[in-house]
């Protein structure tokens, strides 16, 4: 268990380690993400400039040189098959002349054939070449206008990704730069466990009552339960002296009616009271045994208590 005094002398060391190697690194991933931020910037601005000059191509695309070679072209075909006719015709008047030569003319008959044979044969081939030519030159405005198209398709593909890289670069770089200047005072380490100082149990040690003082006590305050013998003794006692009393006025009374002969209520002057404020003459009888009877139920109490602790004479 880690006491909360040796957190509070840890988190001071943590906060005080951390900030410098955290700057640190800070510093050199900030200036990795700027260098990739600037070539991500120069990639996009070539690829926009790729675009602008391919863009400037195509609406300026003028098929007029295509035409003129394709004229050049179909003219150097035309020459080429009037060569092949007039190589063709050369070579039906040698093979007349060889059919007709003479024994003595024919070497010299076949030599002349053979001369028009290899030049019709040479006019058919550059014929075949320039007609080949002239359909190149003919398509040749529209393959490029077509060569255009697809190379600007290409060019705003490159855009959009030279873009898309440049906004990540950007965005990546001001997360850092918003995350250096942030306040890194909380410790890099949290204590693995939590200080449990406080107690298992509650204290209930609360001291115990009776249902006798309970009455007599003041709101709030509570009487252990030693004391209570002690008072209950004394208040016993007091009832038996009180009782003791009560049976030795009451015995004198009597003594004095009997040799007087006169009632209480006339020697107490209490009857005629009585009769005054109009109550019973017998009242104070009444309340005298009540009393009497309260001691000796008080000094029963007491003695069947003290039974038990102390040995009976």
């Amino acid at each position: 268990m880690i006491s909360p005094a040796a957190m509070l002398s840890a988190a001071p060391a943590f906060a005080e380690s951390a900030p410098a190697a955290q700057t640190q690194n800070d510093a050199g991933s900030i200036a990795a993400l700027e260098k990739a931020a600037a070539d991500a910037a120069k990639a996009y601005q070539k690829a926009k400039a790729t675009q602008a000059d391919i863009a400037a191509k195509l609406e300026t695309f003028d098929p007029a040189p295509y035409l003129a070679k394709h004229r050049e072209a179909q003219a150097a075909a035309k020459k080429a098959t009037e060569a092949r006719t007039a190589a063709e015709d050369d070579l039906h008047k040698a093979m007349s002349v060889y059919d007709k030569a003479s024994a003595a003319e024919r070497e010299k008959a076949r030599q002349d054939l053979l001369k028009a044979m290899d030049k019709a044969n040479a006019a058919i081939a550059a014929e075949q070449q320039a007609q080949t030519a002239a359909a190149a030159a003919g398509t040749a405005a529209d393959d490029a206008r077509v060569d255009l198209f697809r190379r600007i398709n290409e060019a705003n593909k490159a855009v959009d990704a030279a873009l898309a890289a440049k906004n990540d670069a950007d965005k990546a770089l001001a997360d850092a730069r918003a995350a250096a200047e942030k306040p890194t005072d909380k410790p890099t380490e949290k204590p693995a466990e939590k200080p449990t100082d406080k107690p298992a149990e509650k204290p209930t040690d609360k001291p115990a009552e009776t249902p006798a003082d309970q009455g007599a006590q003041q709101p709030g305050t509570v009487t252990p339960a030693t004391d209570t013998t002690s008072t209950t003794d004394k208040s016993a006692a007091a009832s038996t002296t009180s009782a003791t009393s009560a049976t030795s006025a009451t015995s004198a009374t009597q003594t004095t009616t009997a040799n007087t002969g006169t009632t209480p209520a006339a020697t107490t002057g209490s009857a005629t009271e009585l009769a005054e404020t109009g109550s019973n003459p017998a009242t104070p009888y009444l309340a005298l045994g009540a009393a009497t009877a309260i001691s000796l139920g008080a000094a029963a109490l007491y003695v069947s208590r003290r039974k038990g602790t102390r040995p009976t004479s």
